[in-house]
């Protein structure tokens, strides 16, 4: 039987791409452009780290239907606490004296070991509600917002592919 161009392997293998290439711009935005990082901001970084992760862990084990469901799953959780993370980023640039500013939140994100274990990714300096220039149109907690719904939706879609697949008995 001929194998499939989208096995999970390969399936996950893009959502760790995208994450990482994700990831790869906001560090230009901050170390290129002077775009220093909120804590909502690093706290969506952080969502993108974990799809990246449990994304190449799934694509490194290579697992089949129920497997590649639960971690399809997996992405779908981390996906949505992100996009959670996102709506009240992008809700705080259209309220800004709801701001996050300075604030016990950014105490917590940079008192966390990641913060310390990665501080040119995960370390809070910015203002949540800081002007930055629109990339193309949209500002970045807007973009992370539709990376975040994509990411949810393909997950989506892929626990119910692959397991659908695992309760057909279909093989690869």
């Amino acid at each position: 039987m001929m194998k499939s161009a989208l096995s999970p392997r390969r399936v996950f293998a893009g959502f760790a791409l995208i994450a990482l290439a994700l990831l790869a711009e906001a560090l230009i935005l901050q170390h290129f452009k002077g775009q220093a990082p909120c804590p909502l901001c690093v706290l969506q970084r952080a969502g993108f780290v974990l799809v990246s992760l449990i994304a190449l862990l799934a694509a490194i084990h290579g697992p089949r239907h129920r497997g590649a469901a639960g971690y399809a799953a997996a992405l779908a959780l981390t996906a949505l606490a992100g996009l959670g993370v996102a709506i009240r980023h992008v809700w705080v640039l259209y309220h800004p004296k709801f701001g996050c500013g300075i604030d016990a939140l950014e105490q917590f994100v940079n008192d966390l070991p990641t913060a310390r274990l990665l501080p040119w990714l995960l370390h809070a300096s910015g203002e949540c509600t800081a002007p930055h220039e629109p990339i193309l149109g949209l500002q970045v907690p807007e973009w992370s917002l539709i990376w975040f719904s994509l990411l949810f939706l393909a997950a989506i879609f892929c626990v119910f592919k692959y397991s659908s697949a695992a309760r057909a008995g279909a093989v690869d």
